[in-house]
Formats: structure tokens, sequence, C-alpha cells
């Protein structure tokens, strides 16, 4: 491409729906296993207290990359970048990282971080520019088929869905935060009106497929999915501390399992953080298998000039 080329390129915040169905376009070209949804970004510009700004990328008014940046409890800005394959190289996916860097500055951040598929060829993009893997999502999934095995809670926990506990979302919020910690890598510090807007008001997030295990009137664990056509996606399983290791999760995973199947999905995914071996045994008693199409890894580095 030439410079001439290039210079017909505008990036800016994507706002509108037409902007936003764009981005979807851009972004099921990159990664086409994605199930992006205007109702789910319009809801996370909505409630984002952090500066979320979704970026958009046209090229003679044709959308050719994708990107957001968003701040967070660190000191550095979650972001992404992302370009359809027929233009890379050609200096798009670069204007687009210092767009993102100028407006992490903004913020107040000193770097980036983001995500990349964990074979994915632009690794090697960002790496020459500095960035570093820092962690990474190992990814596994779960074909639904048949009965599933019954759910059986230890004794004194009742595993109930959100649906009918509408009213545990503070208690819900209490074991997110002593959890949270205990997440290798992880951020800490979210808002409950940070964590609300993901966990429990996001417009895929199902409340009959969410469950939470109670004790003696206590929330001490729970398990939320979102759901996209005839696939389920696991969020955040927590436990605290005081009943971990006595299958609270298992039994919250299997209460997921068993509607996620009388729903009628054909599959669930999941992910979790490569150093997390407790979560990633559990899944693998489970029945979830190695998913590489969904796995990432976490990359972080300096703000481009």
């Amino acid at each position: 491409m030439h410079a001439a080329e290039l210079s017909q390129l505008v990036i800016a915040p994507a706002e509108t729906d037409e902007d936003l169905e764009a981005l979807i376009a851009v972004r099921k070209i990159v990664t086409p296993n994605a199930r992006p949804q205007v109702a789910n970004l319009r809801h996370a510009l909505s409630s984002s207290t952090a500066g979320l700004v979704f970026l958009i990328a046209r090229l003679a008014d044709e959308p050719v990359a994708c990107g957001f940046v968003e701040s967070s409890t660190e000191s550095f800005a979650a972001a992404d970048v992302a370009v359809v394959p027929n233009m890379r190289r050609a200096g798009i996916g670069s204007a687009l990282l210092t767009e993102a860097s100028r407006r992490a500055r903004s913020l107040g951040k000193d770097s980036l971080q983001l995500e990349r598929k964990s074979d994915d060829a632009s690794r090697s993009f960002l790496e020459r520019r500095g960035f570093e893997k820092v962690g990474g999502e190992e990814a596994v999934s779960l074909r639904l088929a048949g009965d599933p095995a019954p759910s059986v809670p230890p004794d004194g926990i009742t595993i109930v869905s959100r649906r009918e506990r509408p009213d545990v979302v503070e208690a819900m919020y209490e074991v997110f935060v002593e959890a949270e910690q205990d997440v290798p890598g992880a951020p800490t510090g979210e808002t409950i009106e940070a964590w609300r807007a993901r966990e429990i008001d996001r417009p895929s997030r199902s409340p009959d497929l969410s469950f939470v295990a109670i004790a003696a009137g206590e929330v001490v664990g729970y398990a939320v999915l979102d759901v996209f056509g005839d696939e389920g996606h696991h969020g955040f399983t927590a436990v605290k501390r005081a009943w971990r290791r006595r299958g609270v999760a298992m039994a919250l995973k299997r209460a997921q399992i068993d509607a996620a199947c009388r729903r009628g999905l054909d599959r669930l995914i999941t992910g979790s953080e490569e150093r997390n071996l407790p979560m990633g045994s559990l899944n693998a008693k489970l029945g979830y298998r190695p998913d590489p199409e969904w796995s990432t890894v976490v990359m972080r580095g300096p703000l481009q000039a």
C-alpha cells in the first residue's frame, strides 16, 4: 500500500449501531469463531466507568480494522488491535496501535495489554514493538450429548439459579473480591458497578444458566455463563476459600452442564489462566477437552509513539 492510500485511513470511535456492525464484521473476518453482538457492545459502552472506547478503522470508507481501549485497575490499559488479513503489513495495525496508545496515555496508563491466539502470527507484530507474554488462557470445550451426570451438591450446600435468587448479587460480588486475588495474573480491585455490568447485566449472560452455592444462608460460590446461539461460554467460577476442595465448584459447573443440555446447547467453552491448575483439573474431570482454537496468550508492552 502506498503512503497516499494510507493517508485515506480514518480511525474513529465506534459509537453508532452502524459503526458497531462494521466492527463486528471485521472481528468475524479476523476471528471466525467469535460471537460479538451489538447488544453486548452497546451495553459495554453504556455501563463502562473505565473510559471504554471501541475503535473502527476505515480505508476509503471500507472497514479494515478494529480494536478497543479500556482502563484497568493496574498501570496498563486493556486493548485490542485486529486487521483483516488482506490488509496487513501495510501500516494499518501500527496506526491503530498508535491510536490505542494515545488513548491509553489520556487514561493515565503507561502500557497496553492485549490477548492473542496462542498460535497467532500477529504475536510477532507485537514482539517487534516491545511486547512480552505475561500470561495465557488455556481453552477447553465440552460437547453436550445425552443426559449429563446428576449434579449432587456437597452436604450443607444448595445450588440455585440466579433466576431463582435475584437478591444475591451483592453477596456474589463478595465472593468475587475474595476469589480474584487467587487467580494468577488477574488484576484486582474491580468496582461492584463494573463487575455487575460484566457478570450480571450483560445481555448474553443467562440467569437460567448461572448458579450460586448457598450454605446456611451464605453465598459461598457462583458460576456464570453467556449464551451465543447454540454455544455457552463460561464466565468466572468462584468459591470462597473456606469452602474450596469440597466439591462446590464441581457442583456449580455440573448444574450449568445439566441446564445447558436441557436448553439444547451443543457445546460449552471455557478457559482458565494457564497457571490456574485447580480449575484446569476440574474441567478435565468434567470431560472438557483442549480447544486450541480458543486459547490465547496475554501480551503486555509499551505505549507506541
